[in-house]
């Protein structure tokens, strides 16, 4: 069969959150399946150069009415069907994420990372939650199966739809690199700037800087405890949007002793600074997946992670969990794993254990039983 495998952020020059489950997910089918995988986007940000290399290597088609034109004409036309560009015989189109109405008159897979927009506003004002709606409105009216990186996000896909979709709905887990488990990770002193001094240990945080990760109220209990523990906190990913109040709480004098920045990381070095960290710290208001938070595992890095949304079902048991709108819990939590070296240890060795079960293979090989099932 031949899968028109629709990602935009497969062809971005980003490697993160979706667009790393882009690829991860196509590397897996080819390697499992012996479906043709086609990739296709409306355009790519890419420099040239890098652009030609992933066409050579994957067959990506870039669609040539660009990114502005083909999502109005399939918002506003639901025509001309993606296929139409291929010169494949297209059996299936897989939209791998939410954004807008992908047209197509084959059969239809889409993959459903969260619906925040549309079920936590408060977290995604800067986001097109109207393009948003009309996708998830055109998956429930078009999609032969939907695929759901967790059974909280395929709750509230029932749930906001008002409609029976279980039936088409299938909940695959993402995976986590074998990298993480078995490559020797970089030395972040050495790759990075305005890391702690060496020698001092420190908490670990990932995420780019808006309410949905949190990062005020890590600040304000990390406060509460830096003078009781001997840890430093390092923050990764860049400034969102609406961060100005933790961004301001960073210029304190009192919080920049031992609070340090260090901006966007590459994957290498993030895993670097998983294998560093005395324990890694994800107190999200909000995820589809949380895939930081086995990465972490995978490398060997306690957890502490929230209580609500897809957090309890990834992290299973082997995480401490706390109530992310809690300061106080945060802090808490905090101190108990900085100043207990033995629970850091039994925490460690139960989420290698746990994190075994996130293999792309795997999640590859589900996949390619949905478009089996779905075409056959």
């Amino acid at each position: 069969m031949n899968i028109a495998y629709f990602s935009n952020q497969f062809a971005s020059a980003s490697g993160h959150g979706i667009a790393h489950y882009a690829h991860r997910l196509y590397e897996g089918l080819i390697e499992c399946s012996s479906f043709n995988i086609i990739p296709v986007a409306t355009g790519s940000d890419r420099t040239l150069e890098n652009r030609q290399k992933l066409q050579e290597d994957t067959n990506l088609k870039l669609l040539p009415w660009g990114r502005k034109v083909i999502p109005l004409s399939w918002m506003m036309l639901n025509a001309p069907p993606i296929e139409y560009w291929l010169k494949e015989n297209i059996d299936i189109t897989h939209i791998v994420s939410l954004g807008f109405p992908v047209a197509t008159r084959k059969k239809l897979v889409v993959t459903v990372h969260d619906i925040g927009p549309l079920t936590h506003p408060e977290y995604f004002t800067n986001s097109k939650p109207r393009l948003f709606k009309l996708s998830f409105e055109h998956m429930v009216r078009y999609a032969d199966a939907i695929i759901c990186v967790s059974q909280a996000t395929a709750d509230e896909v029932v749930g906001y739809a008002g409609v029976h979709l279980s039936k088409r709905i299938h909940v695959i887990h993402e995976g986590v690199d074998a990298n993480y488990f078995s490559q020797e990770p970089l030395d972040p002193y050495k790759e990075l700037q305005h890391m702690p001094p060496r020698g001092i240990p420190f908490m670990l945080t990932a995420g780019a800087m808006s309410p949905r990760k949190n990062i005020k109220r890590v600040l304000e209990a990390f406060l509460k405890v830096q003078d009781s523990i001997p840890h430093h906190l390092v923050l990764v990913g860049g400034t969102g949007w609406d961060c100005d109040e933790a961004s301001n709480m960073l210029k304190n004098p009192t919080v920049a002793q031992k609070v340090h920045h260090l901006g966007y990381v590459s994957d290498n070095q993030l895993q670097a600074l998983y294998k560093y960290a005395d324990f890694y710290l994800h107190a999200s208001l909000f995820e589809g997946f949380g895939l930081t938070v086995l990465e972490a595992m995978a490398a060997g890095c306690p957890v502490i992670t929230s209580n609500i949304s897809s957090l309890p079902e990834i992290a299973g048991d082997a995480a401490l969990f706390l109530d992310p709108r809690s300061i106080q819990e945060i802090a808490a939590a905090m101190k108990s794993l900085a100043t207990d070296a033995q629970l850091r240890c039994g925490q460690s060795e139960r989420g290698l254990t746990h994190v075994k079960a996130f293999q792309w293979a795997s999640t590859a090989q589900k996949v390619a039983a949905v478009y089996q099932e779905v075409g056959s």
